[in-house]
């Protein structure tokens, strides 16, 4: 039965405060591209092309994945499924998030997922603390808690690195960034090692932001 897996993949789906729904994306299964609809600061949409890096000469990162919409890279083992959109409903208001997902079995995967704040609501001096809550609450969502945290940073900006089990057979490896009001959220979860540390380590530590 797939269940190991598909319990932590809610983890990531209902984040947080909970109540998600549906919202606009569309997929072209053929060409390896995905195409979303964001919402930029002035609360206008564009269409945003998120593409492998397989071409040399389009790339401009060591990475395997850039999400332009997203403004992010990473390096997926293989190209991941997504962006899955939904919009998360929590005390700060409605937002919409982005998840991508490089599901190995039904007890192993990577993740990104990044959504954005409402203006004001993030702050130099609320930062740390709100990268604890938003730790705290995908972790308790999950059926856990964090185990181990510590500091990061990436470019000057705030992070947060976290980690714990699910029913003591699951290891939740994360990293979280505020950068400005979006904050981003990327790491493993597998059960079994099957995903090694060091992979786990090699992924979480890809991470770039792009322009």
């Amino acid at each position: 039965m797939k269940t190991r897996l598909f319990t932590a993949v809610l983890c990531l789906m209902f984040i947080a405060s909970g109540c998600l729904e549906n919202a606009s994306q569309k997929s072209d299964a053929k060409s390896n591209t995905t195409t979303t609809t964001t919402t930029t600061d002035d609360n206008k949409t564009s269409d945003n092309q998120d593409k492998k890096t397989d071409d040399k000469k389009k790339s401009t990162t060591k990475n395997s994945f850039q999400s332009p919409g997203g403004k992010f890279s990473i390096n997926f083992p293989a190209p991941p499924a997504g962006p899955e959109s939904r919009i998360e409903q929590n005390k700060a208001g409605l937002m919409q998030l982005f998840t991508y997902s490089l599901i190995l079995s039904d007890n192993a995967g990577y993740f990104v997922y990044y959504k954005d704040y409402h203006s004001g609501v993030i702050t130099d001096s609320n930062t740390d603390e709100m990268l604890k809550k938003e730790a705290d609450n995908f972790m308790k969502n999950c059926g856990s808690k964090v185990a181990k945290s510590s500091s990061e940073r990436l470019e000057g900006n705030k992070g947060l690195s976290f980690s714990g089990t699910l029913n003591d057979t699951i290891a939740i490896n994360m990293r979280a960034f505020f950068v400005g009001r979006r904050y981003y959220q990327f790491g493993t979860i597998a059960a079994n090692s099957e995903i090694a540390d060091k992979d786990s380590k090699q992924f979480i530590n890809s991470f770039e932001i792009i322009k």
